[in-house]
């Protein structure tokens, strides 16, 4: 069951990257076909695009960590072992695709903004964060069954 768990876990964490790999191809194309014209960065349009998707990468990157662990310690505490792991699962996705979004929105906008290089940044941010996500059975297993804090 847990290896079933972690192929279905893969599927989201290699689609967002696949997902942004594509879209990012097509904004370059986009942007290089003239079908939009670049903005300039500091612009009140850019300065907004590049505030979003900051504010998004603070936000989204430590919560999305946080929140699952906090799941985790619940979720650990279930004992019905199928209600678990299907708890497991749906915390591990919505962690994929939160700590990841940002990587969504800023390869697109680093070609809108005509290669400004800040946004290669954050989504170097968010890569990390996605990093981070990559689910494992090893990491599954500590995940629920988490070790008591000795001080």
């Amino acid at each position: 069951m847990e290896k079933e768990i972690i192929k279905q876990l893969n599927w989201y964490y290699y689609g967002i990257m696949a997902l942004t790999v594509c879209v990012a191809i097509v904004m370059y194309l986009l942007v290089i076909k003239h079908f939009f014209a670049t903005i300039d960065p500091q612009s009140t349009i850019g300065q907004i695009a590049q505030y979003v998707t900051i504010f998004d990468v603070l936000l989204t990157v430590p919560g999305g960590l946080w929140k699952h662990k906090k799941k985790c310690a619940k979720i650990a505490k279930i004992e019905d072992e199928k209600t678990r792991l299907e708890a497991y699962r749906k915390s591990a996705t919505m962690r994929i695709i939160l700590v990841s979004n940002t990587m969504l929105f800023a390869f697109p906008l680093y070609y809108l903004l005509g290669g400004y290089m800040s946004m290669l940044w954050v989504a170097a941010i968010s890569a990390i964060g996605w990093y981070f996500t990559k689910p494992t059975e090893k990491k599954m297993y500590f995940e629920l069954h988490p070790q008591e804090e000795q001080y």
